[in-house]
């Protein structure tokens, strides 16, 4: 469930790269201390253990059918919330961000529906090291020439655009189409200099493309077995999320109505095999329609030097 993480990363990744290459008189300002009123403040989500209480659960006969179902004129708006700490050394350094997007079923054919995604709001904050940060946010009014908030900007230039997508009753994504065009959004209004704008149009399209955001999204939903279960089921999914290999192991802990409790244990390796990593998670899917109600994940790498705690809460509009 890590894919947002990597889109917003690959985003400052973008644009910074592209700020560098330009030579601007203009000063750079210090980043500044952040304070209660932080636009990315942690918000305080009631413990999902509350919910999670599968103490005293017997093994029960009757199953429900589990597979991702949005409904077609239905609008779903989930909000993503991630923190990260990473550790090299005496350095830690860490970000915070929150994606929220609707997702409407437009279409539904032959198994396959097809939702628009709109971005609604995107905020992030770097902890440079110390209590040093950065913040950038869609909601953020940014001076032209200010291109340290260059992210801000463009999460502004991205909100309320949306591409499309088309996934199966397994949750998979199967196309992706759209994004290149959002890419070009950005490009043309990010009104940055003609001069730095092939270069922020070549990192874009390297890194932002229907294939690369069908990987991303793919996590998201590759969560159902596609067929009825019931409380002591398990099986497998497996999947490639930018160059690494996650594999999970979904369980059944308790059904309450509509409302299936499952738990999550992912193994995660990197093609090259230089990295590797445990997940686990605690997820409440609504199983009329797929949605994930909440979800919280907690991610490591093997040698501890990064931790990842997410949070997905999802409703129907």
């Amino acid at each position: 469930m890590k894919a947002d993480r990597f889109l917003s990363m690959m985003f400052l990744f973008v644009l910074i790269n592209a700020c560098n290459s330009h030579k601007t008189e203009k000063k750079i300002e210090e980043p500044q201390p952040a304070t209660k009123d932080s636009i990315i403040a942690v918000e305080k989500l009631p413990s999902i253990e509350k919910e999670f209480d599968t103490v005293n659960v017997k093994p029960a006969e009757e199953s429900v059918l589990l597979k991702f179902n949005f409904q077609k004129g239905k609008t779903y708006n989930y909000t993503m919330s991630f923190d990260v700490s990473q550790k090299r050394g005496d350095q830690s350094r860490g970000s915070r961000m929150k994606w929220n997007y609707d997702m409407q079923v437009i279409d539904e054919k032959a198994g396959l529906k097809t939702l628009k995604i709109t971005y609604k709001r995107i905020d992030m904050a770097m902890n440079m090291d110390g209590d040093q940060k950065m913040e950038f946010s869609s909601e953020k009014e940014i001076d032209a020439m200010d291109f340290m908030q260059l992210p801000s900007r463009m999460f502004k230039i991205v909100k309320d655009k949306s591409f499309f997508m088309q996934v199966n009753e397994k949750g998979e994504v199967v196309s992706v189409t759209g994004f290149d065009k959002i890419g070009e959004a950005v490009v043309s209004e990010a009104g940055l200099p003609e001069e730095m704008k092939p270069m922020l149009r070549q990192n874009f399209q390297q890194r932002f493309n229907d294939d690369a955001v069908k990987q991303m999204f793919s996590q998201s939903f590759e969560i159902f077995p596609n067929k009825p279960v019931k409380i002591g089921d398990s099986w497998k999914r497996s999947s490639n999320i930018m160059k690494q290999n996650i594999s999970t192991v979904y369980t059944v802990k308790n059904i309450k109505g509509s409302r299936v409790f499952l738990t999550g244990a992912s193994k995660i390796k990197s093609d090259d095999g230089k990295s590797s990593g445990t997940q686990t998670s605690k997820l409440i899917i609504d199983s009329r329609t797929g949605l994930m109600i909440d979800g919280a994940f907690d991610q490591k790498s093997d040698d501890a030097s990064m931790i990842t705690k997410s949070r997905i809460v999802g409703k129907e509009l």
